[in-house]
């Protein structure tokens, strides 16, 4: 793929590559304690299963794991867990009202930082794990036609964070090489994957933080 740009600030840095659940939207910490708070969903429960079942650093034969390399349906995935069938359904399908990815919302800070390191002459793309039933939220919160050089579904690609597989497929449309792209994610164990392969990272712990350290390496 050919792409003209001018040369970004930062001449070491051509492309910047986004997560974007917890990293373009907002914290999902936050968004999961407003379910919570509802009374529907127990957070006590299902957030650490949640965050152990896909936030971990492999790509393994988890049903969660397959769910994200879009092998099984999200009403597979959730038929297969017995008693904790219901809770999940609440917290993760797309049809539930309480569906933690239907009630994220674009980080502006973070999105202004996509369209300020375009024009500043970065490509920009996307890694994202996630589930089929939410491309099109991804779409939309991402509104990516015209502002990302490459979209890379996990779903769509077969393959999930954090293997190397993934990576190369975003590098490869983008031209680019692990040593000429910034990766922002929020999860610990994708950062320091990316950083073994040989990216520049930043960890989001704290979004405004995040923005700030992303700008800085960038120089806009």
């Amino acid at each position: 793929m050919c792409h003209t740009r001018r040369v970004p600030p930062n001449a070491l840095i051509k492309a910047v590559v986004f997560d974007v659940g917890g990293v373009l939207t907002s914290p999902l910490r936050e968004t999961f304690q407003k379910i919570a708070a509802g009374g529907v969903i127990d957070l006590a429960k299902v957030g650490p299963q949640f965050r152990d079942t896909f936030m971990v650093g492999h790509d393994g034969d988890l049903p969660s794991h397959r769910l994200e390399r879009g092998e099984i349906s999200m009403d597979d995935f959730v038929a297969g867990l017995g008693e904790a069938r219901e809770a999940v359904w609440n917290l993760m399908h797309p049809d539930s009202p309480h569906s933690l990815f239907m009630h994220v919302t674009p980080h502006d800070g973070m999105q202004r930082l996509v369209d300020d390191a375009r024009r500043a002459g970065y490509l920009t793309g996307i890694v994202s794990n996630i589930f089929t039933e939410y491309i099109p939220r991804w779409d939309e919160i991402t509104n990516h036609v015209g502002r990302f050089d490459s979209v890379v579904y996990s779903c769509v690609a077969g393959v999930r964070k954090p293997n190397r597989a993934i990576f190369d497929l975003a590098l490869a449309e983008l031209g680019v090489e692990p040593h000429e792209t910034l990766f922002i994610d929020d999860t610990p164990d994708m950062v320091s994957a990316a950083r073994s392969y040989g990216f520049l990272a930043v960890q989001v712990d704290d979004h405004d933080e995040a923005v700030a350290e992303a700008r800085r390496v960038l120089a806009i």
